[in-house]
């Protein structure tokens, strides 16, 4: 044999080494792949739950909130309420107030002058 068909032979069990290399590799490269997919599958499958109980969880607090807002307008207007009344109390308070005044104060007045007078009364009977 010449050195040609050597180097032949050596390069033909060298590719064939490589090709059963490379059919190796590619049968570890699926069964990773095969294996990733798995994986992705099976972490799918769980989080369709927690999508959907986070989907549950944003429905319920949306209701919350829209109860709470509406439970803010009521307290809002039952103070808006109390204070009309209030004030109307308070108004109604100080007319009364300065309908007494007026009326009273001028009354007592009188009634002042004539305690008075009649004590310079008494007092100028006394000594005469």
């Amino acid at each position: 044999m010449n050195i040609i068909e050597i180097l032949t032979i050596i390069l033909i069990v060298s590719a064939s080494a490589l090709c059963i290399a490379l059919i190796y590799y590619l049968n570890q490269i699926v069964k990773s792949v095969h294996s990733i997919n798995g994986n992705i599958k099976e972490l799918s499958s769980e989080i369709k739950p927690l999508i959907k109980s986070t989907l549950e969880l944003s429905d319920n607090l949306n209701q919350i909130t829209d109860d709470a807002k509406s439970q803010l307008k009521i307290s809002k207007s039952i103070v808006s309420d109390f204070r009309e009344r209030a004030d109307k109390v308070l108004n109604m308070e100080s007319k009364i107030r300065t309908g007494i005044e007026d009326t009273v104060m001028p009354l007592l007045q009188n009634f002042h002058a004539l305690g008075k007078g009649v004590e310079t009364f008494w007092r100028n009977f006394k000594n005469r």
